[in-house]
């Protein structure tokens, strides 16, 4: 599997904190890995269960995918948009990804060490050090970076 990410993510090969962390596991995808759940799908519309998945989506967002509506449903959540995915004491950080017609096709979150996870679709998690090492292909380019305050990190 190692190798098919570094292929589809070849900025991997140069991140020395590249490395699968997990089993795969259908039941989460990036979104929810981002948003700390890890016991459903988030994506637009939510709502339903299929297969044993639970879809969610937070009440009153937008139903697309949009990187607007993403940075909304985050935003629900407790988070704002920042200047960098530089580490700071005190602050969980995510990262937004489009694709060129703007949509939102993936998010990664900063640990508290500093380093960043991703959930790979239906795939496995990884850890990488940046979040610009896994753009390209399908995922597209970092539109963004959210910050939430935390208490107690």
């Amino acid at each position: 599997m190692e190798e098919d990410y570094l292929e589809i993510f070849p900025e991997l090969e140069k991140d020395n904190h590249f490395e699968i962390t997990s089993r795969q596991d259908i039941k989460y995808n990036c979104i929810a890995w981002a948003a700390f759940y890890d016991d459903r799908w988030m994506w637009p519309p939510g709502g339903y269960t299929l297969d044993g998945v639970v879809f969610y989506w937070p009440e009153g967002i937008e139903k697309n995918e949009k990187i607007e509506t993403f940075i909304n449903a985050f935003e629900s959540l407790g988070y704002s948009i920042c200047e960098d995915s530089d580490y700071e004491n005190g602050y969980r950080k995510i990262a937004l990804y489009t694709d060129e017609e703007g949509n939102c096709t993936h998010a990664a979150r900063q640990k508290n060490n500093g380093l960043w996870t991703s959930k790979l679709g239906r795939e496995h998690d990884i850890a990488h050090g940046n979040p610009y090492s896994i753009q390209g292909g399908d995922y597209g380019k970092v539109a963004c970076i959210l910050r939430k305050e935390m208490i107690n990190l």
